[in-house]
């Protein structure tokens, strides 16, 4: 019984939600709810009346429409501040910088996957030029993981798809 009186606070809440929720949302809701307290001082929230003997407040409903809440879709992107449309960057012209290792398999994923947006694709090998190593440390944050991937200051760790396209996407419309 005290693991009942422990979650019955919580019950009353969800069911209060409930009730709000569905007196906002239904328009054709009409009616009486009923509130009452039980022999161990519960409250209860009830759209029948109470059990023979119990006292109950009846609380009205009103018959009234929902509120007409206009919404606009969510768009990822944020919109031109004139009526023009916005352009999208062509993919040509975003810059993609990539730091590879001639033997880095993921590197020759990443590589086709970029070619086949039609960026423009810089390639430094990190073995082969030391600078660039440091060039790339100092963009991951001291990590010396292939490939790493540049996206016009959208730094990329490893291979991923679907990183490298939202990269690329949000410079476009930048």
């Amino acid at each position: 019984m005290n693991e009942i009186k422990d979650h019955f606070p919580k019950v009353l809440i969800i069911i209060l939600l409930l009730f709000v929720s569905l007196s906002v949302s239904s328009p054709a809701i009409a009616g009486e709810f009923y509130k009452w307290k039980d022999k161990d001082g519960n409250v209860f929230f009830s759209d029948t009346p109470p059990p023979a003997g119990m006292n109950a407040e009846v609380i009205p409903l009103k018959d009234e429409p929902a509120p007409n809440f206009k919404t606009t879709p969510k768009v990822n992107s944020p919109k031109p501040k004139s009526g023009i449309t916005e352009e999208k960057r062509p993919y040509s012209s975003i810059k993609v910088i990539m730091y590879i290792t001639s033997w880095c398999g993921y590197c020759r994923k990443a590589r086709e996957y970029l070619q086949s947006l039609r960026v423009n694709l810089v390639e430094y090998d990190v073995e082969k030029d030391p600078s660039k190593e440091k060039e790339m440390q100092s963009k991951s944050g001291g990590s010396k993981g292939v490939p790493l991937i540049d996206v016009e200051g959208i730094i990329i760790r490893g291979y991923s798809q679907s990183a490298i396209k939202d990269a690329v996407e949000k410079r476009r419309s930048s």
